[in-house]
C-alpha cells in the first residue's frame, strides 16, 4: 500500500485487507477541510486507486462531527492578506471548476458521517458511493448565503441527487436538512444511532470487498456514464465561471471575511445568522 501515514498530518489511516479506513483528523477545528487536509485526502484516494489489492475506502471523521466544511479561517486569511491561496494540483484549492477527486475514484467509497456535515464536505457525499448516516446528522449549505453563484466541482452532481426545488432551496438559501430527510431524498443509504455508522459502513465494505474488483470498477464506470448520457459535462461546464461579488454584495462578502479574520468563523456564522429563521430553510 503506497500510503506513508508518517506523513499524514490531518487524516488517519488503517488498512484492513481490501478495505481501508481513512478518517477525518482534525477534530479540534470541527475537521474542517483546509487545504492540507484536502491535498492529502485525495493522495490517499489516489494511493488507494493505484493499488489493485484495495476494493473499498470508508471515509469517517474523529471527534462528535464529520466536517464543519471548508476552513474559513484560512480563506478569510487568503481573502484579507492578499495572499496567494495554496493550490490542489495546481488549481486553488478553494474553488475548481473541475468535478473533484472523490468523483474520479474508481473503487467504492463509502462514507459514514455524524453531527455537522457542512456545505463544501458535501461535495465528498454528492461523489460518494453510499453514505451511512448517524441519527444527529445536520447537512448544511448554510454557508451559500454568503455569496456562491454557479454551482461548481461536484456541487454540479446536486441536480442528480435533489428534485430541483429542494436544489434551489439549499444553494440559493443556504438550507440544511436531518438525517432522516436525507434518507427520504435518498442523499443516504441508512440512518442508524449514533455511533453505529461506522460500524454499518465498514459491513457494507466487507460485503462489497467479496466482489471481483474489475466487476465494482466496472459497475461504477458504467453508472457514470449515464451521469455523462444526463447531462454532467455541460453541468461543469458551466460551474467552470466564476461568480464575481460586485457592488453590496461583494462588500458583504468582504465584511464577511474580515469577521472571520478578526473574530473567527463563530462570530461570522452568528452575525450571518442573525434573526434568520433558521427552521425555515430546513428541507
Amino acid at each position: 500500500m503506497p500510503i506513508d501515514l508518517k506523513n499524514m498530518k490531518t487524516i488517519n489511516c488503517q488498512i484492513d485487507g481490501a478495505i481501508v479506513r481513512l478518517s477525518l483528523n482534525r477534530p479540534d477545528a470541527a475537521n474542517a477541510i483546509n487545504s492540507v487536509l484536502e491535498n492529502e485526502l485525495y493522495e490517499a484516494l489516489k494511493a488507494c486507486d493505484a493499488d489493485n489489492s484495495v476494493k473499498c475506502v470508508v471515509l469517517t471523521a474523529d471527534g462528535p462531527n464529520f466536517s464543519g466544511g471548508h476552513d474559513i479561517q484560512e480563506l478569510a486569511t487568503d481573502v484579507v492578506e492578499e495572499r496567494e491561496p495554496a493550490t490542489i494540483e495546481g488549481k486553488n484549492w478553494v474553488r475548481t471548476g473541475e468535478l473533484l477527486e472523490p468523483w474520479w475514484f474508481t473503487k467504492l467509497l463509502i462514507v459514514a458521517v455524524k453531527g455537522y456535515v457542512g456545505p463544501h464536505v458535501n461535495t465528498l457525499l454528492l461523489a460518494a458511493d453510499f453514505v451511512i448516516a448517524a441519527e444527529n446528522t445536520h447537512f448544511s449549505w448554510a454557508e451559500m448565503r454568503v455569496g456562491i453563484g454557479t454551482p461548481f466541482g461536484s456541487y454540479t452532481l446536486m441536480p442528480f441527487h435533489f428534485p430541483m426545488r429542494v436544489a434551489k432551496q439549499l444553494w440559493i438559501t443556504g438550507g440544511w436538512m436531518d438525517a432522516e430527510t436525507a434518507l427520504r431524498l435518498f442523499y443516504v443509504n441508512r440512518v442508524v444511532p449514533v455511533g453505529e455508522e461506522e460500524a454499518l459502513a465498514m459491513r457494507y465494505a466487507e460485503q462489497f470487498s467479496r466482489m471481483e474488483l474489475e466487476n465494482i470498477t466496472g459497475n461504477k464506470r458504467g453508472i457514470h456514464k449515464l451521469y455523462e448520457a444526463a447531462g454532467l459535462p455541460a453541468m461543469v461546464a458551466m460551474g467552470r465561471e466564476p461568480y464575481v461579488h460586485e457592488g453590496a454584495a461583494g462588500e458583504a462578502v468582504m465584511e464577511h471575511f474580515r469577521m472571520i479574520y478578526d473574530k473567527g468563523a463563530a462570530a461570522a456564522a452568528k452575525s450571518r445568522d442573525n434573526d434568520w429563521e433558521y427552521e425555515l430553510g430546513k428541507i
